[in-house]
């Protein structure tokens, strides 16, 4: 019995399917206890499958019930339950459960009709009464009514509690406040802030600057760094209810809160002990598989800063460069570049310059701008494009379509706050930055288990259309990939022209070429990439590669759009002249103690040496531990016995799995399966052959 991904979509969407009429008393449970729940619900709904599939039936069941009385007024586990009961041929129990199920919102036939635990039941009159009654529109469910009330601003503050939030499908909580008109809008624009201020003071008076007068702030470390708030008077600053706090939704990654309010945050928190140590901008974008979620955030005028906290510091393998420098770090171990956050250089309050220096920018739009830019969800990229246009080692137009502009990590000695106030507040609602908008719409593909070795598929980080992000896995040389741009867009409907640019990597090597007259498709070639310095003349080092993605608009560029592709560090590799691997060693002395996110790779022991035959075609590899041997075929099975034509006649399939160990990074281990493969040739010109499994 399989139990089902539409866990959380179901639940949710009987959430918000009633969640429409705005006067009712409070639910229970609470909305900051769902997400809680629903983690439960799926443990032990996952149980009471694994159970189940041992025919343990009783207990499974048990489990079942469990989950039942865990979530009554929901209506999953009463379906699930219906399964379960009917699997085992408790037909009555079944379609009660069913029932109840569908009285509690459960309106989904065509997944009811579609689910095989139906089988013997399709023809039943009582079960096709139940599946009519589920295409009607449900009746609301008052146990589940969660109603929004527009949060109220008072003294500057404003609370995040359960009665102006909601539990959405996508996975996150939808805040929402009101804002009187009147409330900061009087107040002085800013305090000191050297010529910064005085610009922002001036145009106040003039009327030509929005300040922060609707702005939030969102401190997410529990004020161990906040920004300085107190000299943005007209800012508003978010504090949490109890309830809240309990569920942990004010520390932290903030990677599931969605404010209906223009918003800057921060959290300076990192993970600082055990083999997935890491700072909250690589938690976020890998571990928690949020980097849909921060495009949402992106587009919904907030931004977030983190600091990097060991993620980006000189060194390598935490030793020191040099004999002079006390302290090492790992060099630049971010697979990713991505414009939906600012990342500061050091630890705790590094952040704090690059917030108030936002901070100033939102000031300095024009109001009719501003509201322009919030409206369009363009606000943020605007942001970002004015930081990385005004920091310092940007001297002239051309260098922010270089990596000169746009690193993983920015440092504060280089922010020119009355740079970026002067461009916030040149732009018009005739004349404002486009933004880039990008998909992968075709790339090389690599067979798991032949081009490379792993639990699951973990080429592809994730795909949103501000930034994509790959890892080189394969045993290829050259990736692959063709990008658009062609959705990018204009809000004022001006042409656009389209930029590629080669941020960081060996540009001698990488190809871009254009798949049509305009740039806006391309193909990229990216080799294999070995550990080099981030910049020419940099100290910081990554294996990392970064296409950047621009349009103009006649006048401004984008905000950047960012395509990465990162290569392992801990593999050696060797090939052929022609572009084919030779040697791929998972266990080289000088590489394999090297470090990469366990996030993204499980450890290997071992060397493979590929064969071809006289044409260049693979047809196996050598696998080396030490002094054993295995031979491999050409599509990843054992061999275990050859042909007097040194072909393989049997072999067995293999598959790969990771040892997980407290404390330590996961190891990837190799498994024979039961599966045995006679395989057989036509003719002594036969290579391939037919393949017949036991």
């Amino acid at each position: 019995m399989k139990f089902r991904a539409i866990l959380v979509a179901c639940i949710c969407a009987a959430l918000l399917s009633i969640a429409d009429d705005i006067a009712m008393k409070p639910a229970r449970p609470g909305v900051f206890q769902i997400p809680i729940l629903q983690q439960q619900l799926q443990r032990l709904q996952i149980e009471a499958g694994a159970l189940f599939k041992q025919g343990k039936f009783a207990e499974a069941e048990k489990k079942s019930e469990e989950a039942v009385r865990l979530m009554p007024d929901f209506p999953v586990p009463h379906y699930n339950l219906a399964c379960m009961l009917a699997l085992q041929g408790k037909t009555e129990l079944a379609l009660e459960r069913l029932t109840k199920a569908v009285e509690l919102g459960f309106s989904n036939p065509d997944h009811i009709l579609r689910d095989p635990d139906w089988e013997k039941l399709r023809d039943d009159d009582r079960f096709k009464k139940i599946v009519d009654r589920s295409r009607e529109k449900p009746k609301p469910n008052p146990a589940l009514q969660f109603n929004i009330t527009l949060g109220a601003v008072s003294n500057a503050v404003a609370h995040v509690t359960e009665t102006n939030s909601m539990w959405s499908p996508e996975g996150i909580f939808r805040i929402y406040f009101q804002i009187p008109a009147s409330t900061n809008a009087a107040l002085p624009i800013i305090k000191g802030r050297g010529e910064a201020g005085d610009l922002l003071r001036q145009w106040q008076k003039e009327g030509t600057a929005a300040g922060n007068h609707g702005d939030f702030y969102d401190n997410h470390d529990t004020d161990h760094s906040n920004m300085d708030y107190a000299g943005f008077p007209q800012l508003t600053r978010i504090e949490y209810s109890k309830e809240a706090l309990e569920a942990r939704l004010h520390h932290g990654a903030q990677a599931n809160l969605l404010f209906n309010q223009i918003t800057i945050g921060n959290s300076s928190t990192a993970l600082v002990s055990g083999p997935f140590w890491r700072s909250q901008p690589r938690f976020i974008h890998l571990n928690l598989g949020r980097a849909p979620f921060l495009y949402s955030q992106y587009t919904a005028n907030q931004l977030y800063f983190y600091p990097e906290h060991r993620d980006h510091d000189l060194g390598r393998n935490g030793k020191p460069p040099n004999a002079e420098t006390k302290d090492g770090g790992f060099g630049d171990v971010y697979p990713f570049n991505s414009p939906y956050m600012i990342i500061s250089q050091g630890s705790s309050g590094s952040d704090i310059a690059f917030m108030d220096a936002t901070t100033c920018a939102l000031a300095a739009f024009r109001p009719e701008v501003k509201t322009l830019l919030a409206r369009t969800g363009t606000l943020m990229p605007a942001v970002q494009m004015v930081f990385r246009n005004s920091n310092k080692p940007v001297a002239k137009t051309e260098d922010y379509l270089t990596g000169k502009a746009h690193p993983t990590v920015f440092e504060s000695k280089n922010l020119d706050v009355p740079r970026m106030v002067k461009l916030a507040h040149s732009f018009t609602t005739n004349s404002i930055p486009p933004m880039i908008q990008l998909r992968a719409i075709e790339e090389d593909s690599s067979i798991l288990g032949v081009d490379y070795f792993d639990v699951a598929e973990r080429e592809r980080l994730f795909d949103t259309p501000c930034a994509i992000a790959r890892v080189h896995h394969s045993t290829r040389l050259i990736r692959r990939m063709v990008i658009s741009a062609e959705s990018s867009k204009d809000i004022t409907g001006r042409p656009l022209t389209f930029h590629w640019s080669v941020l960081r990597g060996d540009a001698d090597r990488i190809k871009i070429n254009k798949l049509n007259p305009a740039g806006s498709r391309v193909e990229l070639l990216v080799p294999w990439q070995e550990r080099k310095p981030s910049l020419p003349g940099a100290s910081i080092e990554s294996t990392r590669v970064d296409i950047g993605a621009f349009v103009h608009n006649g006048e401004y560029y984008s905000a950047p759009g960012f395509v990465s592709i990162y290569s392992l560090e801990n593999e050696h590799r060797e090939y052929h002249a022609h572009g084919t691997i030779k040697i791929m060693d998972y266990d080289h002395p000088d590489k394999r103690d090297n470090y990469v996110d366990p996030v993204l790779f499980a450890a290997k022991r071992w060397r493979d040496e590929y064969h071809y035959d006289a044409i260049g075609k693979l047809t196996g590899w050598t696998r080396n531990r030490g002094a054993e041997r295995e031979e491999f075929s050409a599509d990843g099975s054992l061999i275990l016995k050859r042909d007097d034509l040194n072909r393989p006649i049997e072999t067995q399939r293999v598959r790969y799995t990771a040892l997980n160990e407290p404390n330590k990074a996961p190891v990837l281990v190799q498994e024979k399966t039961p599966i045995i493969q006679q395989r057989q040739y036509k003719d002594k010109s036969d290579r391939v052959g037919t393949v017949r499994e036991n």
